[in-house]
């Protein structure tokens, strides 16, 4: 359960680029690390008493420090100006604008790229549509007209996982709309820029080496399918229906981690503390020496304590709060749908295949087989999880008319 709240803590880091100099994300990744080993000290002070102690109060002291920690950074902590154009400090800024010359101020005719690399610059040239082929450079100008800056002191004010996902949200919410009409041309051109990389942020015959040799263990074709896929169903259609939608489940989500850590409470569907003594039950299991650890029977017991538990574990919630706020939620019912086994199955492969290139073959992750596919599928999908428990509140949803 530690890994599902710690997605929500660090969605707005876990996409930055790593400039050593942005001091803000070294900052907030502290603050995050903190957080999370108090949260795994608590745990392991209170493992004997986890019949009186709902998991989710050990957690709340971690993730109030998170928030008094961010809530308190400075703009020198952050690297942040007011001042500047950009409203980072001189040397972020020099940064940004050599990479927005990289990405915005190619020439037709000659080319001199060593962040984005000329290929990609080709490629990207030969898009029909001019949102898709100037999309690099749009993610350039975010950057440098205070949006980036703005996020990161709209994230610095909130004091909760709702505000903190919903300021990334609407702050990345222009990007993700000229992101759906590219779809999926923006990824099989971002492949070929991996594939065919020609920058200069690769140095030595060796490093070069090693990168072709991991593009051509990975499985971009697996990629690009479930990409395609998703993130259609994310978009809804080409303008985006969707994203509105996602972003205000998203919302909820976070919403009712809040909820879970704010203490008791006599509503039990809009939180997940009720799933504290299912997760007490899998760390206990995790914790079993002498019980087998297999991938199929540790996603076979997360499932059974966490996922079905979450949909099919309460029949008031079913159809009541969750049928209300994810059931009945077209664009949401439409995306889980489509995460089925085959999607899942091609996720498989591209993680898999990525582990091992990045690793020099290092990790390998067995083959999940049908069952895990199953359960995961399942884990996102409450009509897959318990469909009888949704059926009679099921509200109709017409064509989205996606991808």
């Amino acid at each position: 359960m530690k890994t599902l709240l710690l997605v929500l803590l660090v969605t707005y880091v876990s996409a930055n680029v790593e400039i050593p100099q942005l001091q803000a994300v070294e900052v907030i990744k502290e603050d995050e690390q903190i957080a999370e080993q108090t949260m795994l000290q608590m745990l392991r002070d209170h493992e004997d008493d986890h019949e009186m102690k709902n998991i989710f109060d050990l957690m709340a002291p971690g993730l109030e420090e998170f928030f008094k920690g961010m809530n308190n950074l400075t703009d020198e902590d952050m690297g942040l100006d007011s001042n500047s154009s950009t409203g980072f400090n001189e040397e972020i800024s020099n940064i940004m604008w050599i990479v927005y010359g990289d990405m915005c101020e190619q020439g037709t005719e000659g080319c001199n790229s060593p962040f984005m690399g000329c290929n990609c610059h080709s490629y990207f040239n030969k898009l029909e549509n001019p949102t898709c082929r100037n999309f690099p450079c749009s993610l350039a100008k975010w950057a440098t007209d205070g949006s980036a800056a703005k996020l990161f002191r709209n994230i610095r004010v909130q004091k909760d996982l709702k505000g903190l996902i919903g300021a990334a949200m609407e702050s990345v919410h222009p990007l993700m709309k000229m992101a759906c009409q590219c779809n999926p041309e923006l990824f099989s051109t971002a492949v070929s820029c991996a594939k065919n990389y020609d920058g200069k942020l690769i140095e030595g015959k060796k490093d070069w080496k090693e990168y072709k040799k991991s593009m051509r263990k990975i499985k971009f074709d697996s990629m690009i399918e479930l990409a395609y896929v998703m993130f259609g169903a994310y978009c809804g259609n080409k303008e985006g229906v969707c994203l509105g939608s996602f972003q205000s489940l998203a919302e909820e989500f976070a919403a009712m981690m809040d909820r879970s850590c704010a203490g008791e409470t006599e509503d039990q569907c809009n939180n997940f503390r009720r799933l504290s003594g299912g997760i007490y039950e899998f760390i206990i299991f995790l914790k079993d020496d002498e019980r087998e650890k297999t991938m199929k029977s540790i996603v076979k017991n997360f499932y059974q304590f966490v996922p079905k538990e979450f949909w099919c574990g309460n029949k008031s919630c079913a159809a009541g709060y969750l049928s209300k706020y994810f059931n009945n939620n077209c664009c949401f019912r439409d995306a889980v749908e489509k995460f089925n086994v085959g999607m899942v199955g091609e996720a498989e492969k591209y993680i898999r295949s990525l582990l091992r290139a990045v690793s020099g073959g290092e990790i390998k992750i067995p083959g999940f087989g049908k069952m895990v596919r199953t359960k995961i599928s399942q884990s996102v999908n409450p009509n897959r999880a318990c469909k009888r428990m949704y059926y009679e509140a099921a509200e109709k949803c017409e064509d989205l008319g996606a991808f």
